[in-house]
């Protein structure tokens, strides 16, 4: 993959797209339906260079403490399906995202949040 490539709508490169998503933590889930569209639409990647993509942004938003959430009776929950592990949750995530063909996700699909907004 080339971590240079350039963002469609602003002047950064998919690397540092990487490494600024997690900011949004501090003051919100990051869903898979927001990565997903950035990496296919703003940095016109497909297959195996959108599915790198895909797994550097899920590997940065774990280890900034991160995990795998649901939106439950209008608060955030832990989602247990994907492992505990940041490498198996990458790895199921990914696994069941390319099962439905790569599709864009859509909101009702994995969040990611720190333990800070569970149960909010």
């Amino acid at each position: 993959m080339d971590w240079s490539k350039r963002h469609r709508g602003y002047d950064m490169s998919a690397a540092e797209w990487i490494a600024l998503v997690p900011n949004e933590l501090a003051i919100d889930a990051v869903g898979l339906w927001q990565v997903i569209p950035v990496g296919r639409h703003e940095f016109e990647l497909v297959d195996e260079d959108l599915e790198e993509f895909t797994t550097q942004a899920l590997n940065s938003l774990l280890t900034k403490g991160a995990i795998p959430v649901t939106g439950q009776d209008q608060r955030w929950v832990a989602e247990q399906q994907y492992g505990t592990k940041p490498e198996e949750i990458i790895e199921n995530v990914v696994k069941k995202w390319l099962s439905k063909g790569m599709r864009d996700p859509d909101v009702g699909d994995v969040w990611f949040a720190t333990a800070d907004f569970l149960g909010n």
